[in-house]
């Protein structure tokens, strides 16, 4: 086969692969759409900031907040998957709860932090490549209310993050992504 002829073969089919299965290649990455939220869950958080990242450092730079827009450039990818729990979807939450765990062991993932209270456990898993942490994965299961997901990627430290985290409460993530969108989005009747 001619190499033209080959490299437009493989880029043909890097355009052609779903966007979770390239963003589950960023070593940092946990593939979390295969988690099927109950219809009937009364909380959710379903939440992928992986599209709206680089207009935040953006933002943020154009705000002259320099450190939030370095910190935000640091990280590729961030998705949420969280729900509350009923009894009946409890084994469906614990067998997902499962396969992340399993995925985060093949994957040479180290676990930083293991909590369990009774029946509520909490994991805090990092994976780094040549010594520098490109992602971080959180799990928490109660069984009696909820199950929650958390993947953040790129090229992390955990200072940065637990700033980033300090500095943006619930509330002020809802207004900033708000703001982020009103501003990428279309005007009526464009």
């Amino acid at each position: 086969m001619k190499p033209r002829i080959l490299i437009l073969a493989l880029l043909g089919a890097a355009l052609l692969l779903p966007a979770a299965v390239m963003a589950d290649q960023e070593p940092g990455c946990i593939d979390l759409d295969w988690i099927t939220i109950p219809d009937h869950a009364e909380e959710v958080q379903d939440i992928d900031l992986s599209g709206v990242l680089q207009s935040l450092a953006l933002e943020a730079e154009q705000d002259g907040d320099d450190s939030l827009a370095q910190a935000l450039a640091m990280i590729h990818s961030v998705r949420v998957k969280a729900f509350s729990l009923s009894e009946q979807d409890l084994p469906r939450a614990e067998k997902a709860v499962n396969k992340v765990m399993k995925k985060l062991e093949d994957d040479h993932w180290s676990r930083l932090m293991y909590i369990k209270d009774d029946e509520e456990s909490v994991t805090v898993s990092t994976k780094s490549v040549d010594g520098k942490m490109v992602g971080l994965m959180v799990v928490v299961l109660d069984p009696t209310e909820e199950v929650l997901f958390v993947n953040v990627a790129g090229d992390l430290n955990l200072g940065t993050i637990f700033q980033l985290a300090r500095k943006f409460g619930v509330d002020d993530l809802d207004a900033l992504l708000a703001d982020s969108t009103a501003t990428t989005a279309p005007a009526p009747g464009d």
